[in-house]
């Protein structure tokens, strides 16, 4: 007991991962990494510090992507896996976007490329996925992060909106109002994490048999549905909700999940239907309204309107430009960033429409693939079952790509999508090594009754 003390108290006290446990430390870095990354903070009132704290993230993440560069070099290893080779195309995309934006505007390059600084957040999925192949952390503490994250969120989330008067906001970017929606001032959170936490608890719900998931799954739900109340985040969820009620249970389980869900859900249309009406007129309105716009109908109004002459803007421009895109203009360059060209336009309310505009089919094509690339190691996936966190991670890749094609956010918000693609992809080189195991172990069992086998003879 004595020499132990003596040899704790004879190390350096200024060792960090003496003074806090070194779980402790990796707890804070994958909770950083995650909500930084995410940008859980942009929309929130403390936007400012988000922004600081991105750009020093992102000095790091450009230092230690060097670092690996040069330690690669030196060890004269220049193979990349697929993951690592397609980060690396989508790493000169921006670059490609302000030769674009010089092209056609005149904007410097320097300006064009700094606009899209935030894009290089998505080198933080690279940093969780290394630590995972170096063995420094494991996927379960991964796991355990996601989800905490996700309820400080949805907690952060329903607080606000139960505590904090929206209207205070109304000027910011915070909290909007929109009379499709009922004209009721509502925040415009980041919704990702709570993506996840529905889908999250979904699976969970299902492969652990147990209520309370289910309950904490509805938790998440609820907030998307009946207080975010925006149509597309409600029907990417739904895409996503319904591609693993479809994929991944058995036709007795999807009887048994509609039977759960149908009594509470009935119950609760019953309940609004007879006391608050008008919340289902809103949500009438709000998709007919969408439908409108999506078959050109001439009486779209507000909004939707404006929508229209957004898609004519970027159709127009894309026809310039259809390979290589216009880039992205910057609001450091001229005030108002593409206003000061357009009048009123913003490449992320047009969706796919938008991409295709700044990055070109190419780029546009390149951004997307990312979906193709997850689809294809999950297909390959052949031991790993029923893991709730890789469930996860597939199908909130599949509502975020129907989430994309009307928003932005493969730019905005780039490293969500890339996130779950490297947690997929860690599962397929995970799943790789445990078939070469058991391949390895059938070929000597084959070798043994063989040898069995000759001597019996």
């Amino acid at each position: 007991m004595a020499s132990t003390s003596k040899a704790l108290y004879t190390n350096n006290p200024f060792e960090i991962d003496r003074i806090i446990n070194k779980v402790t430390l990796l707890t804070i870095f994958l909770f950083f990494n995650f909500m930084v990354t995410y940008r859980v903070l942009l929309v929130s009132v403390i936007f400012e510090v988000e922004i600081i704290a991105e750009a020093l993230y992102e000095v790091s993440l450009f230092v230690y992507v060097f670092y690996r560069i040069l330690k690669r070099i030196a060890a004269g290893n220049f193979r990349l896996n697929s993951f690592e080779l397609y980060l690396g195309l989508l790493f000169i995309l921006p670059v490609v976007a302000a030769f674009a934006s010089n092209s056609e505007f005149g904007q410097p390059f320097i300006y064009g490329f700094l606009a899209y600084r935030d894009f290089y957040l998505i080198l933080g999925a690279l940093v969780v996925y290394n630590m995972l192949r170096s063995k420094i952390i494991e996927i379960e503490l991964v796991e355990r992060m996601l989800v905490l994250t996700a309820w400080i969120n949805i907690i952060m989330f329903y607080g606000m909106t139960f505590f904090v008067d929206p209207a205070q906001f109304i000027e910011t970017g915070l909290a909007g109002a929109n009379d499709v929606k009922g004209g009721d001032v509502y925040y415009r959170f980041n919704m990702a994490f709570l993506f996840f936490g529905t889908i999250y608890y979904l699976v969970k719900a299902v492969y652990r048999k147990r209520l309370k998931y289910l309950i904490y799954s509805f938790l998440f739900l609820s907030y998307v549905v009946f207080i975010r109340f925006d149509r597309t985040s409600i029907a990417s969820l739904l895409v996503g909700l319904t591609a693993f009620y479809l994929t991944s249970l058995t036709p007795r389980k999807q009887v048994l999940l509609i039977l759960l869900f149908i009594v509470p859900i009935t119950l609760l249309l019953t309940f609004v239907a007879f006391f608050a009406p008008e919340i289902l007129m809103q949500y009438y309105v709000m998709f007919e309204d969408a439908v409108s716009t999506l078959v050109g109908a001439a009486n779209a109004q507000g909004d939707e309107s404006v929508r229209l002459d957004e898609v004519g803007i970027a159709l127009e421009y894309i026809g310039k430009n259809p390979w290589w895109g216009n880039g992205k203009v910057s609001g450091q360059w001229v005030e108002g960033g593409y206003n000061y060209f357009f009048g009123y336009f913003y490449a992320s309310d047009v969706g796919i429409i938008g991409q295709v505009f700044m990055y070109g089919f190419i780029g546009a094509g390149l951004l997307y693939y990312q979906f193709l690339l997850a689809l294809n190691y999950a297909l390959k996936i052949k031991h790993i079952k029923r893991n709730v966190l890789l469930i996860t991670a597939k199908f909130l890749m599949l509502a975020t790509l129907f989430d994309s094609i009307t928003n932005g956010y493969l730019t905005i918000y780039a490293a969500q999508s890339i996130t779950a693609l490297s947690i997929i992809y860690y599962f397929y080189e995970r799943d790789k090594v445990i078939g070469a195991h058991l391949a390895v172990e059938k070929a000597q069992k084959l070798q043994s009754d063989r040898e069995t086998e000759a001597q019996n003879i």
